[in-house]
């Protein structure tokens, strides 16, 4: 199964979506050095981690143009582009619980983390035995998932958006012009993400579908930057001196 124009394109709009969202997500991890606030640390990390499953397409994409091959194996690609999935929920968990139950931050992330650790063994231990059973490859850069890693997927992509909803709700909610904004721009990157991530995983990608998927998910790291850092010249945009 040699590597076919799609691929080509498939790894490439990969490359692109992972190289933009981690440059955001590190932009936003060095806010915290500069504030020393750990929201930012953990939705930063989060960020960059969100887009792994994602790195199994461009790795694969690379191994074949480097090697004349068929790409990555499915043992390796189910361990690259999933062995971190499980800890961005994490992250996102704890920044969420900056803002909402505070109180009880080390308890619910605590939780959170046996969940995801249990599902870490999981996944390792039918990589080992039998890969098959978390999916097949498509050709050399696509995936489909199937059975409880499936469902496990879909439902961090719910969490996400319902997460990250909240998170921006709470800025929108704030009576500071700019901070409204961000909220906004949050809000959109979350709804922009669930929207690229879904369409990706459940339509048949051509080169029209996949070009306006990766824009869409694109998009999403655009509009997270813009929510996190924005930058002087938007401000200067959107918030009029009276």
């Amino acid at each position: 199964m040699g590597l076919t124009t799609i691929d080509l394109v498939n790894g490439i709009l990969s490359l692109i979506f992972i190289a933009i969202a981690t440059i955001v997500g590190l932009k936003v991890v060095l806010r915290y050095v500069k504030t020393k606030k750990t929201t930012p640390l953990y939705i930063g990390i989060a960020w960059i981690i969100i887009v792994s499953p994602w790195w199994g397409s461009a790795t694969s994409v690379l191994v074949a143009l480097a090697t004349g091959g068929d790409g990555l194996s499915l043992p390796a690609y189910l361990l690259i582009a999933n062995f971190l999935s499980p800890f961005f929920m994490v992250f996102l968990m704890a920044g969420f619980t900056n803002f909402y139950f505070k109180e009880k931050q080390k308890i619910i992330v605590g939780i959170c983390l046996i969940i995801e650790i249990i599902f870490e063994i999981y996944l390792i231990f039918f990589i080992i035995v039998d890969p098959r059973v978390h999916g097949e490859l498509n050709g050399v850069v696509d995936i489909s998932y199937a059975g409880i890693w499936r469902i496990y997927l879909i439902i961090h992509i719910i969490l996400i958006l319902i997460i990250g909803t909240a998170i921006a709700v709470n800025s929108i909610k704030s009576q500071d012009t700019e901070i409204k904004f961000r909220g906004i721009f949050l809000l959109l990157a979350f709804i922009s993400f669930t929207i690229g991530a879904i369409a990706d995983a459940s339509l048949t990608l051509n080169f029209v579908t996949l070009l306006i998927i990766r824009i869409i998910l694109i998009s999403s790291a655009l509009e997270f930057y813009l929510g996190f850092i924005m930058p002087d010249w938007i401000k200067n945009i959107l918030i009029k001196e009276k």
